[in-house]
């Protein structure tokens, strides 16, 4: 029917009574722009016939009702960036602060609506919104609304929380609790909006992060992702995510009350959003916890073969963390088959997914021979390889990582490592690289080295004895420790020795001035 409405010519003669109608046309002329702005394919029509400015002015000095209409045309607009953009520029953001602060009960559900949809992905409306004093007085309208209210201010709060500044802001105008209190009482809709608030609120501040668990936050997060709805579920699991990051109390919280289970059964469901949060909650969970989490490996390697791309990087990235330091973890990840889909990805990925994958198979082959062998037997050593070659600079360090890794106590690793060429671009890096690639170039020349003599010669062929001297004279602490191991392995062979000896010399040699003689 909007659509209709909007082609039967209507749009034009409603804008014409926007200006210059009377008070009870212009108030009916604004309810109807907004009820057709509703329909997203009205909207530019409605924004092309010139609509924002005299609806801004109607905000600013109409009546009650057409400030209230205006307000809520306004919300309905704000589609798209150039809009939200246009909007404030002729001012609107100050009188709907103002509507949300004195305004009647009406005015304030619908600034408060028109607010959070001007703040959608937009910085700059963002800040001037709680420059004029908005983030104020929503955490009170949120305290004492209406239910009406409550949603309208929990989604501007939402959206206004996907600001650093501005979290900072809501935090220290004590939005926290009220937050937590609509995830207990609020309705549906409130609870999921106050579910990804929260989460907005701590995806990039640590004392947020304290102060959302401190005022009780993680038992209904819990309780929503096991009995909510499915946007509750997804948006509970996101806010669980933030929370654990480099947070260990945090995460033993949440562990300990119980949301492994319902998250590893949201991991389950057949829809795609809700699959990408929670594995990305219980990789955050792994990162910095303890307690047994082999329970969750088996859906992630699921992912890992059949998830979207988005799926996929944040089931690597929890595979990962759970291999970080847990032999366990680790030898089940490879038993679940997580090998071939972790090449897969290394060869053929994002380039996002590429450096988690390099760097999931460089934690499953720390400390674990029998992975070793099954990553090597399992053709990651090629891709891993071409990373070196042509990646990017966190692949080609994960890369790096990763060959050395493999090359440690596997003599059939290390040799296939050298087949596949990887010691010319392993010697680049020793030469040339960022400090990361340089220290992991090393440790993979230095395990490489200890494997035979066949790849000592190789390795000293391509150059490798100069660049490793040097760093073991220059370089960090790290780089010191594995160039000088890296030249012990080699000096195992007789020429390389030589040459090791001879190029310290060289190294340690202060240059002659001479003076220029006529």
């Amino acid at each position: 029917t909007r659509v209709a409405i909007a082609k039967g010519g209507a749009i034009p003669p409603l804008v014409a009574l926007l200006r210059a109608g009377t008070a009870e046309q212009s108030q009916e002329a604004a309810r109807a722009l907004g009820k057709l702005a509703k329909e997203s394919g009205n909207v530019a029509s409605i924004v092309d016939e010139g609509a924002i400015s005299p609806l801004v002015s109607l905000v600013r000095s109409g009546t009650d009702e057409q400030k209230r209409f205006a307000a809520y045309a306004l919300g309905n607009l704000a589609d798209d960036e150039d809009i939200q953009a246009a909007i404030a520029n002729e001012g609107a953001i100050a009188p709907l602060a103002v509507l949300l602060r004195a305004g009647t009960d009406a005015q304030k559900e619908e600034a408060a609506y028109a607010s959070g949809r001007l703040a959608i992905n937009n910085d700059v409306n963002s800040t001037a919104v709680a420059r004029e004093g908005g983030i104020l007085s929503l955490v009170g309208l949120m305290r004492t609304g209406n239910d009406a209210q409550k949603q309208c201010v929990v989604y501007a709060l939402r959206q206004l929380a996907d600001n650093d500044e501005n979290c900072m802001t809501i935090a220290r105008e004590d939005g926290i609790p009220p937050l937590v209190a609509l995830l207990q009482s609020g309705t549906a809709e409130q609870s999921e909006e106050a579910a990804c608030a929260l989460a907005n609120l701590a995806y990039n501040n640590a004392s947020n992060r304290v102060m959302i668990a401190r005022d009780g936050a993680i038992p209904p997060l819990i309780a929503l992702i096991r009995d909510g709805t499915d946007d509750q579920k997804m948006y509970a699991a996101f806010a669980l995510g933030n929370l654990s990051v480099d947070n260990e109390e945090n995460s033993e919280s949440i562990g300990r009350e119980g949301a492994i289970s319902p998250l590893v059964a949201l991991l389950r469901t057949e829809i795609d959003d809700r699959k990408v949060f929670a594995a990305y909650a219980l990789g955050s969970l792994a990162g910095t916890n303890d307690w047994n989490r082999t329970e969750i490996i088996t859906p992630l390697v699921g992912l890992l073969r059949v998830g979207t791309n988005e799926q996929r990087e944040y089931a690597v990235l929890a595979l990962t963390n759970l291999a970080t330091d847990n032999s366990a973890n680790s030898k089940q990840i490879v038993r679940e088959g997580a090998i071939p889909p972790l090449a897969a990805l290394v060869q053929g990925g994002r380039d996002q997914q590429k450096q988690l994958a390099a760097c999931a198979l460089a934690n499953l082959a720390s400390d674990n021979d029998e992975n070793r062998v099954a990553i090597t037997s399992g053709k990651a050593v090629s891709p891993l390889v071409a990373l070196l070659r042509a990646g990017t600079d966190g692949q080609k360090e994960e890369a790096a990582r990763a060959l050395g890794n493999l090359g440690i106590n596997n003599d059939a690793g290390s040799t296939a490592i050298v087949r596949e060429g990887a010691v010319s671009f392993l010697v680049a890096l020793v030469r040339t690289g960022t400090n990361p690639q340089k220290e992991w170039a090393a440790f993979a020349l230095m395990q490489l080295a200890n494997s035979n003599d066949e790849n000592r010669v190789a390795i000293a062929k391509e150059g490798a004895i100069p660049p490793l001297v040097k760093l073991e004279r220059t370089g960090t602490d790290q780089h010191k420790r594995y160039a000088k191991f890296a030249l012990e392995n080699l000096a195992k062979n007789e020429a390389s020795s030589t040459a090791i000896a001879l190029e310290r010399v060289s190294s340690r040699r202060p240059l002659r001035h001479t003076r220029f003689q006529m």
